[in-house]
């Protein structure tokens, strides 16, 4: 501040700068990078003093210069001034320039920071998404490896019950086989045997008369080809209403049909069950065809595809599932006393059948069982025995589809 008129010279009290090293002026030119704003009375938030006044005070009293008067502002104290400010300003400029640089380097940062989490993200939601699909083909994988294993285990346990029950008709049948292959006892002996063995003793009898006299093997007429495990014979069977027509056979009145019997000698020579075969397919049209045929179309188509593969089963019905009233025949699609079952390999349905229905299918049985004992070189008898018995074998099943009572033979 300035004195005035009879009071001290101008001067700048310690208070404000304590020492002439602590002057901002000194300070500039001593090269310092930023000199501090002085506050005015010790306020902070006052003016500053205007650094020429200071100057100018500073070289009046050095110069003596008397109160009341106040110096000019020299010009080097303008250019260090303006220096000054330039200096502030570039300072300012460069601390600006720094923070950019800094701002600049934080927002790559930032920027690579986030690229980085987006990658993480994605390859987290790639490795999610495979656990996803791994864990579902892996349970898909085990719900098919539990089916397929529970329907291996279901068609093992047909099958096991299918190969039981086959073991059962074969045991049945090398039962039927002993009985048609083995000679009987020295006290009941083989009659054609025996008869063929008189024939060789006697040379002078005629073919023609042994043709005449010829009997069948007591063999034949007990045989229930593969049947031994079959349900028990119908009650019919014992009641024999007709003549006994094996009499016809060894009759005088026989008469051998000549077509048939040039079409067996042929089928005999290379014995097969194709039905391309004339023989067979003569069988199959006049017998095997007719005998199957049943009202209910379809089942019968089933059960003859399964006769011809030998996979058909028959039972008489327990006791206590025997009733005397009608049911319903599926077969025969009407209303019929059902003392009888079948059933088919492939398939575990029963079908209630009745007695008609079952004396047709077994002397089908009866008839292809035959012939594969002949086709498989197990029936030791001669052609003409075979011939008799394929003959009788083939009225068995006119009887049957007639619904005539079938022999006990």
């Amino acid at each position: 501040m300035l004195a005035d008129e009879g009071s001290q010279p101008f001067t700048i009290t310690s208070e404000i700068y304590p020492s002439p090293t602590d002057s901002p002026i000194k300070k500039f030119e001593s090269g310092a990078s930023q000199p501090e704003p002085l506050p005015l009375c010790g306020k902070p938030n006052g003016l500053h003093i205007c650094k020429a006044a200071a100057a100018a005070a500073a070289e009046g009293e050095a110069s003596g210069v008397g109160a009341g008067m106040v110096a000019e502002p020299d010009s080097g104290m303008e250019s260090a001034a303006s220096s000054w400010d330039r200096s502030v300003a570039e300072v300012k400029e460069h601390a600006f320039a720094r923070l950019q640089d800094e701002l600049r380097r934080a927002n790559e940062e930032l920027k690579l920071r986030d690229e980085e989490v987006t990658r993480l993200s994605r390859i987290r939601q790639e490795v999610e998404a495979e656990l996803e699909d791994l864990t579902a083909s892996l349970f898909q994988e085990a719900h098919k490896m539990v089916r397929e294993a529970n329907l291996q285990q279901a068609a093992a346990e047909r099958s096991l019950k299918e190969k039981a029950m086959q073991v059962d008709v074969l045991t049945a049948e090398v039962a039927a086989l002993k009985t048609l292959v083995l000679t009987s006892t020295p006290s009941k002996p083989n009659l054609h045997l025996v008869h063929d063995q008189k024939n060789k003793d006697d040379p002078d009898t005629p073919s023609s008369s042994r043709l005449k006299k010829h009997r069948r093997c007591p063999s034949h007429f007990n045989l229930k080809y593969g049947r031994e495990n079959s349900p028990p014979d119908s009650p019919t069977e014992e009641q024999n209403p007709i003549s006994n027509l094996d009499s016809i056979m060894s009759s005088e009145n026989c008469e051998v049909d000549p077509v048939f019997h040039k079409e067996f000698l042929a089928w005999k020579q290379n014995p097969t069950l194709d039905k391309s075969n004339e023989f067979i397919a003569r069988i199959y049209r006049e017998d095997i065809e007719q005998c199957l045929d049943f009202n209910n179309t379809q089942l019968a188509e089933e059960i003859r595809t399964a006769v011809d593969n030998g996979d058909i089963f028959i039972e008489a019905v327990s006791e206590k599932m025997k009733s005397p009233f009608a049911k319903k025949c599926v077969l025969l699609d009407s209303q019929s006393v059902c003392n009888y079952r079948l059933r088919l390999s492939n398939s575990e349905t029963w079908y209630h059948i009745s007695q008609i229905c079952r004396n047709r299918i077994t002397a089908v049985c009866n008839f292809l069982n035959y012939l594969r004992y002949i086709q498989r070189g197990l029936v030791k008898s001669s052609v003409h025995d075979i011939y008799w018995e394929i003959i009788r074998l083939r009225k068995e099943m006119m009887l049957a589809r007639l619904g005539l009572s079938i022999s006990t033979s």
